[in-house]
């Protein structure tokens, strides 16, 4: 929970809707739709047959994170508590918090950027998940490294294989797949102590 408590959203979200929309994010940031689509599934639970209105506030979300959030959620009108706010802020509060939680529980790496690195605060200290690639002749060799604040594993699925790894404490872990396919997203799996799984999405790109 120490993630989603640091959100950087104006006005606190329920810890009952945050864990919920956790488990959305994680649903969802394996799946091919576009980012838009992604948001609006994550939430969609929490607004049942308001579609018109929850795509309209994810569209401003996503042009204009700043501008859209400052209209819906301007500092003179700005609620007390979620629970206080009417639909369309509850929309963007919730819009805003899974697109950073599924930019965090993403790692997109290309030729140009072939290195990328994610945190993730926990109740235990901070998870750091570094992603390493590289691409020859059409095939991906992707290397993985994450520093666990606590004992752990990590999993990482490929196509016709999958890598493991653990540690009975705190320390650095590393993983490697090959011959894996660009262009395709690939599941990450960390398991901290006796918590919940964390699944991060890898997405190798064969340019950018």
């Amino acid at each position: 929970m120490a993630q989603l408590r640091n959100l950087s959203l104006p006005v606190a979200l329920p810890e009952a809707v945050l864990v919920e929309l956790l488990e959305r994010c994680e649903s969802v940031v394996l799946s091919s739709l576009r980012e838009g689509a992604k948001l609006v599934k994550a939430v969609d639970f929490l607004f049942p047959e308001q579609s018109q209105m929850l795509n309209d506030v994810a569209r401003m979300v996503m042009v204009a994170p700043a501008r859209s959030t400052g209209a819906l959620l301007s500092e003179a009108d700005l609620p007390t508590s979620f629970e206080a706010a009417i639909a369309p802020q509850q929309m963007a509060l919730s819009l805003m918090a899974v697109r950073e939680i599924l930019g965090c529980l993403t790692l997109t790496v290309t030729p140009s950027q072939p290195v990328v690195d994610r945190q993730w605060l926990t109740d235990q200290g901070t998870l750091t998940v570094r992603t390493e690639y590289q691409l020859s002749q059409g095939s991906v060799r992707l290397r993985v490294e994450a520093d666990l604040p606590c004992g752990g594993s990590l999993q990482l699925q490929g196509e016709e294989w999958q890598a493991l790894a653990d540690r009975p404490n705190m320390g650095r872990l590393n993983l490697e797949l090959r011959d894996l396919a660009p262009n395709k997203t690939y599941p990450l799996e960390v398991q901290l102590g006796k918590q919940d799984k964390l699944v991060f999405a890898i997405s190798p790109m064969s340019v950018g």
